[in-house]
């Protein structure tokens, strides 16, 4: 999974946060294709989990704050890519973790930054809470 342009959404730190995301993809990608062991994958998902829970967390705080009428959705479909991620790492442990699974998180998180994450921010900038530190991807 590489990072597109398509994915920015003008903000440079959840940009950073989205790109440091993507490239956890890569590097799991990249040990399942290795075939490394089942704990170096599982090491490497919890650096997923890690990121992507701070990722979150910042995002929902900022949808708090600005009244992001769309908060409980989006949350809820955090939620959801954590509890894929769970049954992913429970899946180390009996080692049978395939590039399907991977595959499977890596496309729900590059459609979600790509719509609601980008819908979110098109929000904040309607309501003028937002400076743009570039423009996002039309």
């Amino acid at each position: 999974m590489q990072w597109k342009d398509e994915y920015s959404v003008g903000i440079s730190e959840i940009d950073e946060q989205h790109k440091g995301i993507v490239e956890l993809f890569t590097v799991i990608d990249a040990a399942i294709e290795a075939r490394e062991s089942w704990s170096e994958v599982f090491f490497k998902l919890e650096q997923l989990r890690d990121h992507a829970r701070f990722h979150f967390a910042v995002e929902e705080s900022l949808m708090r704050m600005h009244g992001y009428s769309k908060q409980v959705e989006h949350a809820g479909l955090h939620k959801h890519f954590l509890a894929k991620l769970d049954q992913l790492q429970m899946t180390t442990l009996s080692r049978q973790v395939t590039m399907n699974t991977i595959n499977y998180l890596s496309k729900w998180y590059t459609e979600h930054m790509k719509t609601q994450d980008q819908d979110f921010i098109r929000d904040l900038i309607d309501k003028g809470k937002v400076n743009l530190t570039r423009l996002p991807a039309a």
